[in-house]
């Protein structure tokens, strides 16, 4: 079994686009990216380049043109996705690559509601998917039959299947994990590692709390001194979480300005108890 997986994976090296091929087609087209760092395709068969790419409407943002193996059998093709990071190394979004669909169980090619499930079981950094292994994936019990080719393979797990597209276990599971693992922590730091007052800026303004949050975790007193309007339009936004936050780590001084007083004062209503309850005590008031 061992010596056949390797014929099969080297196949696979032979009759495919290596990855070299690929991060120069895509230098070539696009100037405004610049690679950083790569992630490994499941068992290392593909190494896809990650690149730190910047558009004049979008800003800053992580892309990779990820190509993967998801299984060790015919069953499975290899996927091939455009992926897109942001500068907090959260997973925002993949696009198809031309000729190169999506496929479940039998070689059927995804549907627009399948694209639409993976999608939201990627954008979720809390999926049960994270908290299993390969071996946890099939029901021991159950099969299924390939009707295109003679091979039987497990079931899915029934506390996994509302989390994975149907027929498209192992690509799920497989995507997920390399979205949402390991290269979340190499992007996020190398951000930090370049931060300056224009990722700052722009990760502020993300409509992902959990982005926003790690901006905010990045500044100090006199960060948040100096964008006080932004401060105010984070809180606006109405995040419970991210709001109690910046409401505990507002410096003193920010409440001596009478300006940003009244500001709180109109935007009290909207913010959640909690937060109101911190900003009445921090600004010595009674609600």
């Amino acid at each position: 079994m061992a010596a056949m997986k390797v014929i099969l994976l080297s196949l696979l090296l032979l009759i495919l686009p290596g990855h070299d091929d690929l991060k120069v087609n895509f230098h070539k087209q696009d100037n405004s990216c610049k690679e950083i760092t790569e992630i490994s395709g499941r068992d290392g068969v593909f190494i896809n380049p990650v690149l730190l790419c910047e558009d004049t409407r979008l800003g800053k943002f992580y892309f990779s043109k990820l190509k993967t193996t998801v299984c060790n059998d015919t069953l499975c093709r290899v996927a091939s996705l455009k992926v897109y990071w942001d500068l907090a190394g959260n997973y925002i979004r993949f696009d198809t690559v031309s000729g190169n669909p999506l496929t479940k169980n039998d070689h059927l090619d995804f549907n627009t509601k399948d694209y639409k499930k993976l999608q939201t079981t990627l954008k979720d950094p809390n999926s049960i998917l994270g908290e299993k292994s390969k071996d946890e994936l099939l029901d021991p019990i159950k099969t299924r039959y390939s009707n295109k080719i003679d091979a039987v393979s497990g079931a899915t797990a029934q506390e996994i299947k509302s989390a994975v597209v149907d027929g498209a276990l192992y690509t799920t599971y497989t995507l997920w994990h390399l979205v949402n693992g390991g290269i979340t922590f190499k992007l996020r730091n190398y951000t930090k590692e370049n931060f300056d007052d224009s990722l700052q800026k722009q990760i502020l303004r993300s409509n992902n709390p959990r982005t926003v949050l790690f901006g905010l975790k990045m500044m100090d007193d006199e960060d948040y001194l100096l964008n006080a309007d932004l401060i105010f339009y984070i809180m606006a936004s109405g995040n419970p979480l991210v709001n109690f936050y910046i409401s505990k780590q507002l410096p003193k001084r920010f409440f001596s300005s009478e300006q940003n007083i009244k500001k709180f004062e109109t935007l009290f209503p909207d913010l959640d108890k909690n937060s109101q309850a911190i900003l009445y005590k921090r600004m010595g008031t009674v609600p």
